[in-house]
């Protein structure tokens, strides 16, 4: 089996084997105009393919990217549809094509990875582990409170973009994991049939929702969908959920799926979803807990570097040694000394001497107490990590202030 770069003349194969890898709405037609356009990510030039005498039995995409985690831009390698041709699965190639993009990443400098699991366990076993969660909520809009705050809120109009965009990139630079967008991306993000975008106006966009109104079946029936909703403070956020409340008259539900730290569960005068079944005698449900998003840290040592955020108080002198178990990029093992500082970190191999903590641990579980998943002594009770020292400090270090969300997915 060889792995090469995509080139043009091999858009229709792959077209074809996407297609039956991963059956739905999107056409081999479809795909070959992304391949064509790279709306949203890249086109033919981020795809690999898998040969076996001359015959295409294999195939993923390798996207260039940068994400915010712990207050640092990193790069990133966006690893998406990995396929295999039908008459070629249970034979490794999926996890010789996942390897081989480990080993580009590492290569071309990428310092994390994420994917969309096909199925967790078989990523887990190659590095990555889940990270994130969005918790779907269907609720009634007049369950949010009535907030004055929304008359700040408009319909985005086609000179609003550069905000919109703007805004995103400050939300996203002081956030922990959604990506860096360009304008492809954005295309897709505001461009769709059906997509409507608001924004949150004060001075400047501060704000921004976008929402897909799915088709009224009854005068009473309509659902409002929102796809995505960023705020750069708590009045924008006001503004666009007090939005969302107005809407009461028109739409019968509101479709949300929101990051656990917003807490709607506590907000909403009412959180059960319409038309909800008990789940135990005196128990309802509230909202569906999602899960999506798997990250691998790729280089251990630059991402460790690169961490701009340590939790604790600044300047104490924290000392690491962190040793992860990585079977498929041995270097990442270390260990590696860490000395906290008051703006990062140095970061080199171990050359003895104390330390305040050490951490063995996994490359999957690591990937998570890197993205604030998991705190260092959670992987150590589900014996995923191995603590010496002062495990206090560690879970001070590695402690975020916000939880990993990613709102692309590819």
């Amino acid at each position: 089996m060889q792995i090469r770069n995509a080139e043009p003349s091999d858009a229709q194969a792959l077209a074809a084997l996407w297609t039956v890898a991963f059956p739905g709405r999107r056409t081999a037609a479809d795909r070959v105009r992304q391949l064509e356009t790279g709306i949203p990510y890249g086109g033919i030039e981020s795809a690999y393919i898998a040969e076996e005498r001359g015959r295409l039995i294999g195939a993923f995409r390798a996207y260039r990217l940068t994400e915010w985690i712990a207050g640092s831009p990193l790069p990133m390698l966006g690893l998406a549809a990995v396929a295999t041709a039908p008459d070629a699965r249970r034979r490794g190639v999926g996890r010789a094509l996942c390897r081989h993009a480990i080993r580009l990443g590492r290569g071309r400098g990428d310092v994390v990875s994420v994917l969309y699991p096909f199925r967790p366990s078989f990523y887990h076993g190659l590095g990555w582990g889940l990270v994130g969660e969005l918790h779907a909520y269907r609720f009634a809009p007049d369950a949010l409170p009535e907030h004055v705050e929304a008359a700040g809120v408009r319909p985005a109009g086609a000179g609003d973009r550069d905000e919109i965009t703007a805004c995103y990139a400050r939300v996203a630079e002081r956030s922990n994991g959604p990506i860096d967008r360009d304008a492809r991306a954005w295309a897709h993000h505001l461009d769709p049939p059906g997509v409507y975008a608001f924004v949150f106006e004060d001075d400047v966009v501060r704000g921004y929702l976008t929402a897909h109104f799915a088709r009224r079946r009854d005068a009473r029936g309509a659902t409002l969908r929102v796809r995505e909703l960023v705020a750069e403070d708590e009045t924008a956020r006001r503004g666009l959920l007090g939005w969302i409340s107005a809407q009461r008259d028109a739409f019968r539900e509101v479709r949300y799926d929101a990051r656990p730290d917003e807490r709607l569960d506590l907000l909403l005068s009412d959180p059960r979803p319409p038309r909800h079944g008990a789940v135990r005698p005196l128990w309802f449900p509230v909202a569906g807990r999602t899960r999506g998003p798997m990250l691998r840290v790729l280089d251990v040592p630059a991402a460790l570097a690169a961490r701009r955020h340590w939790g604790g108080p600044p300047g104490v002198g924290l000392t690491l040694e962190i040793e992860v178990e990585d079977e498929e990029a041995p270097g990442n093992r270390g260990p590696w000394e860490v000395a906290i500082e008051e703006r990062g970190a140095r970061v080199h191999p171990r050359r003895g001497g104390g330390y305040d903590a050490r951490l063995a641990i996994g490359a999957a579980a690591f990937a998570q107490v890197y993205a604030g998943e998991l705190t260092p002594r959670d992987a150590a009770r589900l014996g995923l990590a191995r603590i010496d020292g002062a495990a206090d400090a560690l879970e001070r270090a590695f402690r975020l202030p916000m939880p990993f969300w990613l709102g692309d997915e590819f």
